[in-house]
C-alpha cells in the first residue's frame, strides 16, 4: 500500500508552495550504506536511522535518554526483568499501531546470525542474546516478551544498572515485520521502508542524498519543525565546507582540521567546537614481543608523547588524552594517573629511565612501525609523536598509512607488527574497557591480564551505578598502569551551523536528532 500511495506523497509534497516548504540540507559524510537499523554501521547512516525510527527511549536535543515508543518502564527488584509499556498512539508510517510484538520479533532479528547484524552485541545483556548470535540457539529463545499489545518485557542474563542507556541505539530499533517479510533486504528501499520515527524516507540518490518527509502519523509531529531534510554524502570535508559558503548547507559533517583557525576568524557565529565522547589512542600489538612482555617500553613510550602539543597545537580544538575513558560520561569518573599532573619534562625523564630499564638506548637501539588510517590529521599527529619518541628516547619510526579499512582489517587480524593509531567513540564506559578483556577477538589488541578480567566480571555482577562505575573504574586503573594503550587525545565535535536553524544542542554524544531543529 505504501509504495502504490508514495508516488501521490511526493507530487502532493512537491506541489506545495515553496513558501510553506521548510528543507534542513544536512552535510553526512560518506554516502549512504544501508539503511537497515541491524546492519548499518557508518555515522552518516546512524543520523538518518535516528530521523526514521525511535527506540524504547531516545536522545533528546541535549543528548539526554527520555521516553521515545515506551512511555514508560519499571526494573525488578532483583535487577533482571525490564517491563516497558509502549506509547498508546505510537504508529508505523504507515498508520499501523507499533505494537511490543513489533520489538520482539524485531529484537530476535537484531541477533539472529541470518540478519548478520553488526552489532548483535548490544542486545548481549539479554538472556540468551550471545548464545543466539553465535549459532547455539534459535532467536525464539531470546529472553523477551509481549505479554499484551502494550507491554514489553525483557529479561536479562545478569544484571545490567545502565541497560536503559542502551536503548537509543539502532541495533534496537523495532522494524516493520510485514514489509521485511515483503520486500527482504530491500525493505530499506524508498516506497518499501516503513519506520516509526519522526520522518519517513521518500527519496535514495546514490552519491547524492537520501530524503526524508515529516511522518504524519508520528505521535510528536506536530511537534516536527521541518517538513523534510536532506542528508547529502560530503566525503570531501574541504568541498563540505565550500558548499556550506555557498549556501548548499545549513549544517556540516565536520570542520577541516585545517581550517579550524580560518572558522574561529570567519564564521564564529556558525562554528560549533565541542567535547566529544571518544579517545584517539596508540594500540601496541600485544600478541607480539617486544610488547607483550616489556611493560617499561611501553610505559616510556606513552610518557613521551607531547599530549597538549598534538591537542592545542596540531590539532587545535582537541584535549590531551591521559586516561582511556573519556572525562564526562555517565555516572563515571575516570582514574587519572599521577602523572597527569606532571610537567612534561617530568614526564620525559621517568621515560629516559625506563627505556634504559626496558633494555634500549645508544647500544640497543630500537626502530617501531607506526600504522595509522590515511587522513590529514592522523599524519600530524603520527608524525608529532614520531619526532618525540626520536627526540626524547632515540627511537626510530616508520610511519605507515593505509585506508581506514585496511587498518580496520589489520587490528582485528593482528598482523600489524608494532603499534597503530586508533579511535574509540562510545557514550559508555565500559564500551571503552570491554576491548581490552582477554576475550576480545575483534575489537581488542591482545592484551591478558587476568587482574583485569576479573575487575571487569566484578562489573558485569554489579546491581547499582554505584558499583558499576567502581568496578570500572579499578578495571581501568589496572590498564592504565599497565600502559596496555596510550591515550593521546580525546575527541572534539566540529560542525557549521546555519543561524538560520535553532535547535542545536552541543553534547557528548555529538547527537543532533534532526525532530529538533527548527527553522528560524
Amino acid at each position: 500500500m505504501l509504495r502504490r500511495l508514495l508516488p501521490l506523497l511526493i507530487c502532493l509534497f512537491c506541489a506545495l508552495p515553496v513558501a510553506a516548504q521548510s528543507v534542513l540540507r544536512v552535510g553526512n559524510g560518506p554516502d549512504s550504506e544501508s539503511l537497515d537499523p541491524h546492519r548499518a554501521v557508518g555515522a552518516g547512516d546512524s543520523r538518518i536511522l535516528t530521523a526514521l525510527y525511535e527506540g524504547l527511549l531516545t536522545p533528546d536535543a541535549a543528548g539526554r535518554m527520555v521516553p521515545g515508543a515506551a512511555e514508560r518502564w519499571s526494573v525488578s527488584a532483583d535487577g533482571l526483568t525490564y517491563t516497558f509499556v509502549l506509547r498508546a498512539d505510537g504508529r508505523w508510517s504507515d498508520g499501523d499501531r507499533v505494537t511490543a510484538a513489533d520489538f520482539v520479533w524485531s529484537w530476535r532479528r537484531a541477533v539472529d546470525p541470518a540478519t548478520r547484524p553488526l552489532f548483535a552485541d548490544f542486545l548481549y545483556p539479554v538472556l540468551n542474546a550471545e548464545e543466539i548470535a553465535a549459532g547455539r540457539l534459535p532467536p525464539d529463545q531470546l529472553g523477551v516478551a509481549a505479554p499484551d499489545e502494550r507491554t514489553f518485557q525483557v529479561r536479562l542474563k545478569a544484571p545490567k544498572p545502565n541497560f536503559t542507556d542502551y536503548l537509543y541505539h539502532r541495533a534496537t530499533y523495532p522494524v516493520h515485520r510485514r514489509s521485511v517479510e515483503q520486500h527482504g533486504d530491500g525493505f530499506t528501499r524508498a516506497g518499501n521502508l516503513v519506520s516509526n520515527g519522526a520522518y519517513m524516507l521518500i527519496e535514495q540518490v546514490p552519491q547524492s542524498h537520501v530524503a526524508v518527509a515529516r511522518n504524519p502519523h508520528f505521535h510528536s509531529a506536530a511537534r516536527v519543525a521541518y517538513d523534510s531534510v536532506r542528508f547529502y554524502a560530503t566525503e570531501d570535508s574541504q568541498a563540505e565546507l565550500r558548499r556550506f559558503r555557498a549556501g548548499e548547507l545549513d549544517v556540516t559533517e565536520t570542520v577541516p582540521s585545517g581550517q579550524i583557525d580560518w572558522a574561529r576568524e570567519h564564521l564564529p557565529a556558525e562554528l560549533r567546537l565541542a567535547p566529544r565522547a571518544g579517545t584517539s589512542f596508540i594500540a601496541p600489538n600485544l600478541r607480539n614481543e617486544p610488547w607483550k612482555s616489556n611493560r617499561a617500553l611501553r610505559l616510556a613510550l606513552s610518557l613521551t608523547i607531547d599530549r597538549e602539543g598534538i591537542a592545542r597545537r596540531i590539532l587545535r580544538d582537541g584535549e590531551p588524552a591521559y586516561t582511556f575513558v573519556p572525562p564526562g560520561l555517565p555516572d563515571y569518573e575516570p582514574a587519572l594517573p599521577a602523572q597527569a599532573a606532571w610537567t612534561q619534562d617530568a614526564r620525559d625523564a621517568l621515560a629516559r629511565n625506563l627505556f634504559q630499564e626496558a633494555g634500549y638506548g645508544p647500544d640497543r637501539p630500537l626502530t617501531v612501525n607506526l600504522l595509522y588510517p590515511t587522513r590529514e590529521a592522523n599524519k600530524q599527529v603520527a608524525v608529532a609523536i614520531a619526532a618525540r619518541w626520536q627526540s626524547v628516547l632515540g627511537v626510530k619510526t616508520v610511519l605507515e598509512n593505509q585506508e581506514s579499512k585496511v587498518v580496520l582489517g589489520r587490528m582485528r587480524d593482528g598482523s600489524y607488527p608494532d603499534l597503530m593509531l586508533r579511535e574509540w567513540f562510545w557514550i559508555f564506559p565500559e564500551k571503552y574497557l570491554e576491548i581490552m578483556r582477554s576475550r576480545e577477538q575483534r575489537n581488542g589488541n591482545g592484551y591478558q591480564n587476568p587482574a583485569f578480567d576479573a575487575a571487569m566480571e566484578v562489573a558485569d555482577r554489579a546491581v547499582s551505578r554505584a558499583d558499576f562505575a567502581h568496578a570500572l573504574r579499578g578495571a581501568e586503573g589496572l590498564l592504565l598502569a599497565d600502559a596496555a594503550l596510550m591515550p593521546v587525545t580525546f575527541a572534539t565535535s566540529r560542525h557549521l551551523v546555519s543561524p538560520r536553524v535553532a535547535g542545536w544542542v552541543d553534547n557528548l554524544r555529538d547527537s543532533h536528532p534532526v525532530r529538533y531543529l527548527a527553522p528560524q
